[in-house]
């Protein structure tokens, strides 16, 4: 009793710390938004909420994807709430406070932490690799002289392709363990899941892009080919490589400065830094609106699964994500 009393305000602690440093990076900027929005049309922003919010589900799915795969599948409410309450963890000084985040949660689902680990850090591998995978192919297209700027990007391209093959990923991931003593992982990523999870990923930043088009389109940008060609390879690229900046709360900073390199050769300097401003606030918003969304969501569950225990109290793990289910 004592160990859950601690963990849960673990967990309070945890979403206490993230909500505020969330709130600070609004905050923070709100000159330069209140500026912006003087600029920018609301129905553009508004337009870039949806395809923002689809791009996280799009991304749900790479990781109960490669959970699956690695033989712990989660219905898609506990995946949901495990995946988007972590996420918050992004805010927070280090990009490691999402994967512990993820880590300790993942012991509710009674997922094994090397699991839990490894599908983490395998989802943030897809989603780099995509990225600059995905920019690789349009920003040339209409952007080639922010391209050069970037040209180091595309050597790294070959890295992730090599280093996500199935077999690949086994033989690291069952080193890794046997280094640390560890018994390898019951199953190892396949051809299959490989693929639907790079699909699934793919599709999040092209959904990602919208968002930015829109706020694009909102800020002056021409409709076409062109300017969806560059929101999509420059959002891609500046919130793929962001991550690897693990110092940066959510890759604040550089996110903004990849995105005016970027979008500022469509809309200019002054017009990028106003969409990287109002993007950073939507997607702020969406976070923390799909983690509450989702933890509410999956309370109801628990609370339909056991009425005769208020809200799921006494309730073992798996009660509470009820039937597992294969990932499609």
């Amino acid at each position: 009793m004592r160990g859950r009393g601690l963990a849960t305000w673990a967990r309070l602690g945890f979403l206490a710390a993230v909500v505020l440093l969330g709130a600070l990076v609004v905050v923070r900027q709100r000159e330069e938004v209140a500026a912006a929005l003087e600029r920018m049309s609301w129905l553009a922003v508004l337009a870039s909420v949806p395809p923002a919010a689809l791009a996280q589900l799009a991304a749900v799915r790479t990781y109960r994807t490669i959970l699956s795969d690695l033989g712990a599948p989660l219905p898609v409410v506990a995946a949901g709430r495990l995946y988007f309450v972590s996420q918050l963890g992004k805010y927070l000084p280090g990009s490691v406070w999402a994967m512990v985040a993820l880590v300790t949660m993942s012991r509710e689902h009674r997922i094994p932490r090397k699991t839990s680990l490894a599908a983490g850090l395998l989802s943030m591998a897809f989603s780099i690799g995509t990225a600059l995978c995905v920019a690789a192919v349009l920003l040339p297209l209409a952007a080639a002289d922010t391209a050069r700027h970037f040209w180091y990007v595309g050597l790294l391209i070959p890295v992730f392709v090599i280093g996500l093959h199935p077999r690949i990923v086994g033989a690291v991931i069952d080193g890794v363990l046997k280094l640390a003593r560890r018994a390898p992982l019951p199953e190892r990523l396949t051809y299959g899941g490989t693929l639907r999870a790079t699909a699934w990923q793919t599709l999040s930043w092209l959904l990602f892009g919208l968002h930015a088009y829109a706020l694009m389109v909102g800020i002056g940008a021409a409709a076409g080919v062109a300017s969806l060609a560059v929101s999509i390879g420059g959002f891609a690229l500046s919130y793929g490589i962001g991550p690897l900046f693990v110092i940066a709360p959510a890759g604040a900073g550089v996110r903004e400065s990849g995105l005016v390199l970027t979008l500022g050769t469509v809309v200019g300097a002054p017009g990028a830094l106003v969409v990287a401003l109002i993007s950073r606030v939507v997607l702020v918003i969406v976070d923390f609106a799909q983690a509450g969304l989702w933890s509410l969501v999956a309370g109801k569950s628990r609370r339909a699964v056991l009425p005769d225990h208020p809200a799921g109290m006494g309730a073992t793990p798996a009660q509470e994500t009820g039937p597992r289910e294969t990932v499609l």
